[in-house]
């Protein structure tokens, strides 16, 4: 688990605000060219003048609910009505949270943001986990019809760099439904069958073929259609067979012994599970857990897990500095150079002394 977990717009947001210029907004009605506003924050700025926010062209961003990741710019401002242009494909409403910027555009302190987690890479290795990038295989063989071998090689999580412990699904007896799938289903979603109202719950579901229910209650029937209860996907059922499902669990009993695997390092990564220590199950899941260094952040609600103290600072040093200048924060911007000099001159963090390197 990592140490350190904020969304991007929370980090956004408090580097903003240090440089003085965040306001944060709710609404109380719209449209799709305005926002009435029912707060802000910090509250003086509900007060403003008619006209307050347009003559000073402030970005109109909003961050959460109805045109999230929409950006527009003021246009008017009067009776708490802020007013946008262009016009939004969809109305604002109670859902919609804003941000209003006029120094630095949203884009500008992403760009910052993630240029700082550029310089934390290697100096600063995250605790990650993932469970669902491999799931494991079976490959029809070329010279034998119907016959088929498992899968041994499997691509890595991108982001990792070094691998301390994987561990293989539980596994339980299960259902499997052969069919036409619609689409992906929804791992852990309930499955239930349109006639005999039969019920399981998904362990796996891509849309090729067929999908995998454990914790049975009825009989799954030929003929009817299976729903997931949360996706909607649907699978028209050919064929009933009990096999093996995974449990949803990756128990301390099934984590493999890091000699019966090897990391591949040409690119991409891969892992290697060697054929004569380790049983394929098909379609269990692999739970890998590593360290790996920030990803690169795009949408508001990616997850960052650096030290937000330092990251915030550190992003100032990279906001374009004619701005840094003319807003008169050059005291703020030294004090945060200062900061990103420590962290430029600390040595790398080293990974788990039983890690296997993804990397050379």
């Amino acid at each position: 688990m990592a140490l350190y977990s904020n969304y991007e717009y929370t980090i956004r947001q408090r580097l903003s605000r240090m440089m003085g210029d965040c306001i944060l907004c709710t609404v109380s009605a719209g449209s799709t060219t305005t926002a009435t506003v029912a707060t802000t924050n910090p509250s003086q700025f509900y007060a403003k003048a008619d006209d307050w926010f347009n003559k000073q062209w402030f970005e109109v961003y909003c961050y959460s609910g109805t045109n999230n990741g929409v950006t527009r710019v003021a246009s008017d401002w009067a009776s708490y009505v802020l007013t946008v242009t262009p016009a939004t494909t969809s109305e604002y409403d109670t859902t919609s949270l804003l941000e209003l910027h006029n120094i630095f555009y949203v884009i500008e302190l992403r760009d910052a943001i993630n240029h700082a987690i550029d310089l934390y890479a290697k100096k600063y290795l995250v605790d990650l986990d993932n469970s669902t990038t491999i799931t494991l295989t079976r490959t029809e063989r070329n010279d034998v019809s119907g016959s088929y071998i498992p899968t041994y090689e499997y691509a890595l999580p991108t982001d990792a760099l070094y691998i301390h412990r994987v561990t293989t699904e539980g596994s339980v007896s299960g259902v499997k439904l052969t069919g036409t799938v619609s689409d992906a289903f929804t791992l852990g979603e309930k499955v239930t069958g349109d006639t005999s109202e039969a019920t399981g719950i998904l362990s796996y579901g891509p849309a090729d073929g067929y999908i995998r229910v454990r914790e049975v209650d009825g009989t799954f029937a030929v003929g009817e259609t299976a729903e997931g209860g949360t996706s909607g996907e649907t699978c028209v059922i050919t064929a009933v067979t009990y096999e093996t499902a995974g449990d949803g669990t990756f128990p301390s009993g099934n984590i493999i012994d890091p000699r019966d695997y090897t990391i591949l390092k040409a690119y991409a990564p891969k892992i290697k599970f060697d054929e004569r220590q380790y049983n394929i199950t098909e379609d269990l899941r692999i739970l890998v857990e590593y360290q790996g260094s920030q990803a690169a952040i795009t949408t508001d609600t990616d997850t960052i897990f650096l030290p937000p103290h330092e990251l915030i600072e550190v992003a100032a040093t990279f906001l374009p500095f004619s701005k840094i200048e003319s807003n008169n924060l050059t005291a703020t911007f030294n004090k945060c150079l200062e900061t990103r000099a420590k962290v430029e001159a600390r040595p790398p963090t080293h990974p788990y002394a039983n890690s296997q390197s993804v990397i050379e």
